[in-house]
């Protein structure tokens, strides 16, 4: 193959990574805590995002700090939402941030309500469990892009159930409240009858 070959080739291989933002990579693990389940869903998302005319971006990213983590291609990348993770000794930090252009789909509640909702898992030590629970905070930014442009739900999607513990994360709550408040009031009147009672004068 000649030079002139080659160098053709090479410079339509950085139009075409140009073009499709492969010069962003969708992983960057450097704790190394992603497993393969993990990463299979953010490359078949992200593969998915790529056929689109939009081509919007999920970047998952793990780092060796639990501070400091907005990442530095931030501010100069657009249709992206980055997932940091921050890893040091077994405790974990992880944060959502957004580009401008997805501010709207991303503000501070919506990302709080998504990491809230699979808190246990996110703060476990267990890597499978963890990567569960990021799994899931994927698949929540996945399913709030879609909304945002208004991409036909799929297999990586949240499901209507799942997104409820977002979108109404008090409700989660709610039954434990309820049980505590019977718990509280039985008590009292059990309290009440006890005092109330000449036998135990």
């Amino acid at each position: 193959m000649s030079k002139k070959t080659l160098s053709w080739i090479a410079g339509l291989i950085a139009v075409f990574c140009i073009l499709t933002g492969f010069s962003q990579p969708d992983i960057e693990d450097q704790a190394h805590i992603l497993n393969k389940e993990t990463r299979n869903l953010i490359m078949a998302k992200n593969a998915r995002y790529w056929q689109t005319g939009e081509q919007p971006q999920i970047v998952v990213k793990t780092v060796n700090r639990l501070d400091k983590l907005t990442p530095k291609a931030l501010n100069k990348s657009d249709k992206t939402v980055f997932i940091v993770v921050g890893v040091k000794g077994k405790k974990r930090n992880v944060q959502i941030y957004s580009t401008k252009d997805l501010h709207g789909a991303f503000t501070a509640e919506v990302r709080m309500n998504i990491i809230r909702a699979e808190a246990d898992k996110l703060r476990s030590s267990n890597n499978a469990t963890f990567n569960q629970g990021l799994r899931f905070v994927f698949r929540a930014v996945a399913t709030k892009i879609d909304q945002e442009y208004q991409y036909t739900l799929d297999k990586y999607d949240l499901s209507d159930k799942e997104q409820s513990k977002i979108s109404h994360p008090h409700k989660v709550a709610l039954p434990i409240a309820l049980a505590l408040a019977l718990v509280v009031m039985g008590l009292v009147y059990l309290f009440r009858r006890v005092r109330s009672d000449p036998n135990n004068q």
